[in-house]
């Protein structure tokens, strides 16, 4: 049971709280923080011994509309202009199946440029705009962000910002509890108001022994992820990933979906993700921005199937899934392999990638055709015409493949799986009936997708751009509710 109707007089309260977040990634530390900087009593649980959830192990960069860092350099943009490109993304045939939530995409795009205001002047997240060579599809004008370390070290955008994040609200003087999950969402027996919660201190393996914490709340806000790590909900929701492997952090079992039907809250359309590509058999994440600098993707049979540099990731992976065995192979050569050690974005992780012998290398066709078992004379008919003047499913981004060839068999895994609570403007929660519960909040994967549950609506950066900003929206909206009551 995640839902427990009490009388508030007969709990036996181990603390009291203005803001509960049930969470500690993307979306609960933002929270916390915008909260906590207005002078909010914040009390985060986080089930795993460490902030920052699937955030902190981010490989991509963080969307932002009429960001600072664009205004600077004359970039003029909006949150129509963004939920216009999210609209280019749906097929014919999909835009017919999901209905995309243009008010919730305008407010949630609307509100992410103070969003990223905050984390660079509030939090010291230290952003940078992000106009060089491996710009990511699908956006019409710059608007891809990421950090920049104190030694000039470009890294991804996860772990940077959630350390910055985790600094922020412990300076802040939040009540960070780490190693607790959610084990209740208490409501008042009398008014069904939302009360508080119950966690239960782990890692004591003996349920039984496990004290409970219970913490009264005039919000709740659910920022717990989505599903991805619960291979039931997986397997129920998405047969199609049951032998796939799970990308990401442990934690992501379902909570809010739980919580959702005890209470008879709306959700919306479940959803899944793919990235890559991964290395075979390793699990090697290579850089998606290797297919925009000219690699190609074969199958089997050594043919293209694809132009992979003109298709969002998310279709990209799903057609390599649909290949003989679901893998494909990723060729690139020396010439790539130099540019993305040169290029700012890419050097720092792809030095790893190297050094973890993720490619193998061949100074011929023949040699590369060895490596995997590909009929070499498919394969050299295949490379002849990626370098021809018009090749077959064209080339958004024409390069001359060369020897030396780096290449690596590779396979997606899924990184998401996710349905989210329906949610108003605010974010509060909306039950089946479509009526608010005025002080329950959800964000990130645990609220209503940008994405309508369409797999083609993807652009780079979005997810990290809806956990922070419903963050940011969540803990200001109860910074003023909390502030209009003192």
């Amino acid at each position: 049971m995640f839902v427990r109707r009490v009388d508030p007089a007969r709990v036996d309260w181990d603390h009291e709280t203005e803001l509960a977040i049930v969470g500690g990634g993307g979306c609960g530390l933002t929270a916390a923080a915008a909260a906590s900087q207005h002078g909010v009593d914040v009390t985060l649980f986080e089930k795993a011994d460490r902030l920052g959830g699937k955030a902190r192990v981010a490989t991509g960069q963080i969307c932002g509309v009429d960001t600072p860092h664009q205004r600077e350099v004359g970039i003029d943009d909006s949150a129509d202009a963004f939920c216009e490109d999210l609209v280019d993304q749906q097929t014919a045939e999909s835009s017919a199946k999901y209905d995309l939530n243009r008010d919730l995409i305008t407010t949630v795009a609307g509100n992410s440029g103070a969003a990223m205001e905050f984390l660079g002047d509030v939090v010291g997240a230290g952003l940078t705009l992000h106009r060089g060579r491996f710009e990511m599809p699908g956006h019409r004008v710059h608007r891809t962000h990421y950090p920049v370390r104190d030694d000039g070290v470009v890294p991804r955008a996860g772990q940077p910002l959630t350390d910055r994040l985790e600094g922020t609200i412990r300076s802040n003087g939040v009540d960070v509890r780490t190693g607790f999950p959610m084990d209740q969402l208490l409501l008042d027996e009398d008014t069904d108001a939302v009360i508080g919660v119950v966690s239960k201190e782990n890692p004591d393996p003996v349920p039984r022994r496990q004290p409970n914490h219970a913490v009264r709340a005039d919000y709740v806000l659910l920022a717990c992820d989505g599903f991805a790590a619960d291979r039931e909900l997986v397997t129920d929701r998405f047969p199609e990933l049951a032998q796939l492997d799970y990308w990401g952090t442990r934690e992501n079992t379902g909570d809010a979906i739980r919580v959702a039907d005890e209470l008879d809250l709306a959700l919306d359309v479940p959803l899944y993700d793919m990235h890559g590509p991964f290395s075979v058999p390793d699990g090697i994440y290579l850089p998606n921005e290797l297919v925009k600098a000219g690699s190609i993707i074969v199958n089997e049979s050594a043919e293209r199937f694809m132009d992979c540099g003109d298709v969002p990731y998310r279709v990209m992976d799903m057609r390599i899934l649909e290949q003989e065995h679901g893998t494909g192979y990723l060729i690139l050569d020396r010439a790539i392999v130099d540019e993305f050690l040169d290029a700012d974005l890419t050097s720092h992780q792809f030095g790893y990638v190297l050094d973890d012998g993720a490619f193998d290398t061949a100074d011929s066709v023949d040699e590369l055709a060895a490596l995997y078992g590909l009929d070499a004379d498919a394969l050299r008919e295949t490379i002849a015409d990626v370098n021809g003047d018009d090749p077959a499913y064209g080339r958004a981004y024409p390069h001359e493949l060369e020897p030396t060839f780096y290449a690596a068999k590779i396979r997606p895994m899924y990184v998401k799986a996710r349905q989210g609570i329906r949610v108003d403007r605010r974010l509060r929660c909306l039950r089946a009936d479509g009526t608010p519960v005025d002080n329950l909040y959800a964000g990130g994967n645990a609220s209503e997708s940008l994405e309508g549950g369409d797999p083609n609506v993807y652009i780079p950066g979005m997810d990290l751009m809806t956990a922070l900003t419903e963050g940011y929206m969540v803990g200001t909206q109860v910074a003023e509710r909390t502030e209009a009551v003192r």
